[in-house]
């Protein structure tokens, strides 16, 4: 209906359904169904007479499933997804997981991470870990039993000995008892003082940056050769398999000179410092010198190397400073001796007569008495015998054990369980 009001397009609507005045009202929408947790059900909108409830199932949601894994995966790296293959291969029916992997930074562990998890063959086929400490008399084999304790079969694949040698000795050793081998490989670290108004004949501030120059060097060494293993399956040749260490006693001495001399400015050189008094606060500066090189050598033994730390004996004194007999210690730093895995005594045994004369007749023994890596503690070993042509002459015995890294008596040897 329209007047002259000007409301002619004005419609009457019912304000609660929204109808215009007088229209017939819409039917009202089917009920929705809802389970206990308030959530639709959805009905079929197919025929399901005869159907079971999985056969509807598989109808109403299995086309859906397909599309779900039909979908392109998202470049979000937090929501990658990996297959995992059945437990049973041979079911089709069990379902496949989704794993979600973490989110990896730019971390550069992660690499590591995976390089650990598939494992080092070399490193699982070791015998031992080990990191020694050998200690004993001047003569008593220290040396030569490390030398000695590359088998043949290592010596044919190119395995090594690196022998940073502070006691100066082992030139002449390879020279008297593997000569010509040319896995034995001498570093001699101490370097001589050339300036004429210093009164040392030793560079220690040299001396000491060179130790840890090789030191490094074996390390690089190891990182190498366990690269080219996990490769290849073998050690490249030649590769480093021990390091002998030979004067750790007079490497603790080449730091407390340093300290003295260059981080503590008492003077100008060993002998113008040796009387010299410092505080128990800087002996700090000492083991940490000190700790510098033992920190390298837990690192060659984890990587699978096998090193010796060798010392001679020093004495100990009461409190009148009188030596105790039968109570010397080894040389090396007492706190490092927490860092070593094993420890090896060495002694010399002199024969005397029935009046107390000596006969010239000698054993080296060696002791294990410390072994982390085991229980088993394998007692005295013989190491040689040395006596005059007239009563059977010299022999030399070794530890052939040492080769695998173990440190076992062998009691078929002769001499190796005598009294």
């Amino acid at each position: 209906m329209s007047d002259d009001s000007g409301f002619g397009w004005f419609t009457k609507k019912d304000t609660t359904t929204g109808e215009s005045d007088g229209a017939a009202p819409k039917p009202a929408p089917a009920p929705v169904k809802k389970n206990v947790w308030n959530e639709k059900i959805e009905e079929p909108d197919f025929d399901t007479e005869g159907m079971s409830l999985e056969e509807i199932d598989n109808r109403m949601y299995g086309e859906e499933e397909k599309a779900e894994e039909a979908e392109p995966a998202s470049s979000l790296p937090w929501a990658k997804t990996t297959v995992e293959e059945p437990v049973n291969q041979s079911d089709p029916m069990i379902p496949r997981k989704q794993i979600v992997e973490a989110t990896r930074s730019n971390n550069p562990l992660w690499a590591e991470l995976d390089s650990e998890r598939e494992g080092h063959d070399f490193l699982d086929n070791l015998e031992n870990y080990v990191l020694c400490g050998l200690a004993g008399p001047p003569g008593s084999g220290k040396s030569g039993l490390i030398l000695d304790s590359l088998s043949d079969e290592e010596l044919a694949e190119g395995a090594e000995v690196w022998h940073i040698d502070y006691d100066r000795g082992g030139k002449t050793s390879k020279h008297a008892h593997h000569r010509g081998k040319k896995n034995i490989i001498i570093f001699d670290p101490i370097v001589m003082n050339t300036d004429v108004e210093i009164q040392d004949q030793i560079d220690y501030l040299a001396t000491y940056e060179r130790t840890m120059k090789l030191l490094k060097m074996a390390n690089e060494q190891v990182d190498a050769q366990l690269a080219h293993y996990k490769k290849h399956g073998e050690m490249p040749k030649p590769y480093l398999k021990t390091l002998l260490f030979d004067g750790a006693d007079k490497f603790k001495d080449v730091c407390e000179n340093v300290m003295k001399i260059y981080d503590l400015g008492l003077g100008n050189d060993a002998v113008g410092v040796a009387t010299k008094r410092v505080s128990r606060f800087s002996w700090g500066v000492r083991k940490t010198r000190y700790r510098a090189a033992t920190l390298v050598w837990q690192s060659l033994m984890s990587k699978g190397v096998h090193v010796y730390a060798v010392s001679h004996m020093k004495p100990v004194y009461d409190g009148d400073g009188n030596v105790i007999e039968g109570k010397e210690v080894p040389g090396w730093l007492k706190d490092s001796d927490g860092d070593l895995q094993q420890i090896v005594i060495l002694y010399i045994d002199q024969e005397r007569d029935d009046i107390g004369r000596l006969t010239g007749a000698e054993k080296s023994f060696a002791v294990l008495t410390k072994n982390r890596t085991s229980l088993e503690m394998p007692g005295r070993h013989t190491i040689f015998e040395r006596a005059p042509e007239e009563r059977g002459g010299s022999t030399w015995y070794g530890w052939p054990s040492l080769k695998d890294g173990v440190f076992e008596t062998d009691q078929s040897q002769k001499g190796a369980s005598d009294e």
